[in-house]
């Protein structure tokens, strides 16, 4: 392949992630989970999904049964409002073209029905992500993704004061819904905001890199390149 074909290649490949994480967002505002993983997924059984502080699913199967199977909110729910935005992207696709990394900060805003209350809770809900593709038949994959909490709070209280007083209706910090079940492992990080706590740069944007060999999984246990 010629250097121009590679770059062209290359340009394709960062439009192409571009596009299947937008759909990925669109596809978790509608509560269609079951398309985001039967076509933004990578097709092979070691993907791996973090959920901010639940933790992680580290099979498809264990993906599909938590996250569809197990979503609190699926498609067709009354009062449901799920968008998160995708900004500031950093990617970077493998010198052999077979692996790509990318994080993005996400500014977005949440109202899900709560038993026993007449109207749903909105809040602000503003994530990062960071995410690892594998390039399957000719196509970009999701293969690990990892959520991180920036913070999460009802619209009419600031974050700082949640951050000491969590709403009883929010699920146990580390306890992921009823309806999701249990998690594969723990936590390889997961920090929201807090005054008493300084920030990290979690997670890390990718840097350049030749080979998947190169570099770490966006759900490595307990990673923190920087």
């Amino acid at each position: 392949m010629s250097s121009l074909e590679s770059r062209l290649e290359r340009l394709e490949g960062y439009h192409e992630i571009k596009n299947v994480m937008g759909c990925r967002a669109y596809y978790h505002s509608a509560g269609r989970h079951e398309l985001e993983i039967n076509e933004l997924w990578s097709s092979k059984e070691d993907v791996v999904f973090e959920a901010e502080d639940w933790g992680a699913w580290v099979t498809r199967k264990a993906v599909w049964r938590a996250y569809v199977e197990g979503n609190p909110f699926p498609g067709g729910t009354e009062g449901l409002l799920i968008e998160h935005h995708l900004t500031t992207e950093v990617l970077e696709i493998a010198e052999d073209g077979l692996t790509a990394k990318g994080v993005w900060l996400s500014p977005g805003h949440e109202t899900f029905p709560v038993p026993g209350e007449k109207l749903p809770k909105a809040h602000w809900s503003w994530l990062k992500y960071a995410v690892d593709f594998r390039k399957e038949d000719g196509k970009w994959k999701i293969w690990h993704l990892h959520v991180f909490t920036i913070f999460r709070t009802p619209y009419n209280m600031d974050w700082a004061e949640v951050a000491y007083n969590r709403p009883p209706y929010f699920p146990e910090d580390g306890l992921p819904m009823e309806s999701v079940g249990k998690v594969d492992r723990g936590v390889s990080f997961n920090e929201p905001y807090h005054p008493e706590r300084a920030p990290k740069m979690q997670p890390a944007p990718p840097e350049p890199y030749k080979t998947w060999k190169d570099t770490w999984s966006a759900t490595d246990f307990y990673v923190c390149p920087k």
